[in-house]
């Protein structure tokens, strides 16, 4: 409520309301399962989301792969899409040059391959 008035009702599939107190609360609970249905390492902070693991072979790859597929399961389940254009894949030290992709809206991406990202919470400051 805003000077005593309130907004109008609107139906609302998923998600978490947006500029609200709780909203930043909310969305924790919301993707708090996300880390059990990943096997490899993984860090979230706010709405990023980064999984990785030592690549020593094609296993290592498929199995990345498979997490990748996981994310997909995940976000068909709880409705919460992630945005393919910001999703890459970054070899360190190896040369296995494997395809990732990764799924949304009954599509598949190619990852493409970066060369650098900015760490979680890294403004440019």
């Amino acid at each position: 409520m805003v000077n005593k008035q309130f907004s109008a009702w609107a139906p609302v599939i998923s998600g978490v309301p947006q500029g609200s107190v709780l909203g930043p609360l909310l969305f924790l609970i919301y993707v708090n399962d996300l880390p059990d249905w990943i096997k490899y390492d993984m860090r979230m902070l706010a709405d990023d989301t980064k999984i990785w693991n030592r690549i020593g072979g094609l296993t290592d790859c498929v199995r990345l792969q498979a997490d990748l597929d996981q994310l997909h399961a995940w976000s068909d389940k709880w409705l919460l899409s992630f945005n393919p254009d910001k999703c890459k894949v970054m070899h360190v030290g190896h040369d296995y040059r494997f395809l990732y992709t990764i799924q949304q809206n009954n599509s598949t991406y190619k990852l493409s391959a970066a060369t650098e990202e900015k760490e979680f919470g890294d403004c440019g400051y």
